[in-house]
């Protein structure tokens, strides 16, 4: 879900690291992003507080979203290995 950009109007997409996703996997992955920072194409990096309360509200929730599948990601992998 794309946000928009409370500066230009264009599209703000959250924070992605190779690096975070080869260390950690997808777990790695989703956690950067939940906590990563957000970017437009033409204006670069958008703090959080340049938002409207309203798209706050919105990205508080995905940002929760993305911590629980981080953590049933590990949960499930951990669970696999003890299974083993």
């Amino acid at each position: 879900m794309a946000h928009k950009c409370p500066r230009c109007g264009g599209s703000v997409q959250r924070g992605c690291s190779s690096t975070a996703q080869a260390t950690a996997g997808m777990a790695g992955a989703l956690f950067y992003s939940a906590f990563g920072a957000f970017g437009c194409k033409n204006c670069g990096k958008i703090a959080l507080d340049e938002f409207p309360a309203e798209e706050r509200g919105k990205i508080a929730a995905v940002t929760f979203l993305l911590v629980m599948g981080t953590l049933a990601i590990a949960v499930g992998v951990l669970w696999i290995f003890s299974t083993m």
